[in-house]
């Protein structure tokens, strides 16, 4: 699979960074290129590929809008967040659940870039 045709497809996308600013912005395309090797690598086709990749830039949408204005943080969004995070990881997580309130409330409170920080910690800690 061609690796730079799905990593054109996050830096092509503006609707994936469109709440951040440009550190956080480069932040979030970062992360998501990162895991680009691992999602098309065990993939059977480029459809199936495709789709991983689709799934990843659901999970950094949901990071876009959360950090991009982190005081209205809550629950729910964050449990949508969670979801996109299964579906990309293809099945159950396991969470913490005072480790989810206790991110909620820095998140709330924290300015985008540290917000950002603070998911992507939380989202590359759960476990499959």
């Amino acid at each position: 699979m061609d690796r730079q045709l799905y990593v054109d497809r996050l830096l092509e996308s503006e609707n994936l960074t469109d709440n951040l600013e440009d550190k956080e912005a480069n932040d979030l395309l970062t992360w998501g290129i990162a895991h680009i090797d691992g999602l098309i690598n065990g993939a059977a086709s480029a459809d199936e590929a495709g789709e991983k990749v689709n799934r990843l830039m659901a999970v950094m949408r949901g990071l876009n809008s959360l950090a991009g204005d982190p005081h209205r943080m809550t629950a729910d969004a964050l449990l949508d967040l969670l979801d996109r995070y299964k579906q990309l990881a293809g099945g159950a997580v396991q969470v913490d659940v005072n480790k989810v309130r206790s991110l909620i409330e820095r998140v709330s409170t924290a300015a985008p870039g540290q917000a950002l920080a603070h998911l992507i910690e939380w989202l590359d800690q759960i476990k499959f």
